[in-house]
């Protein structure tokens, strides 16, 4: 099972990308050890949209097919 849901994923990155705070705010915030993992999924929804953030089996298939 995943640590953190879809749901979570989302409401983080979209409220990254809504300009109003940064990565260490937003890892403060969720209490993340580090922010790294917040710039992770964001990445990932830039790069794949929601498939992006369903998991590593799935980013895995989505770079296959893509290439």
């Amino acid at each position: 099972m995943a640590k953190y849901s879809l749901d979570f994923k989302m409401k983080v990155v979209v409220e990254y990308l809504s300009n109003t705070i940064g990565y260490g705010l937003l890892g403060k915030k969720y209490k993340f050890k580090s922010s790294f993992q917040i710039e992770v999924w964001d990445n990932a929804y830039q790069a794949f949209g929601i498939e992006g953030l369903k998991g590593a089996c799935q980013n895995k298939k989505i770079r296959e097919t893509s290439t």
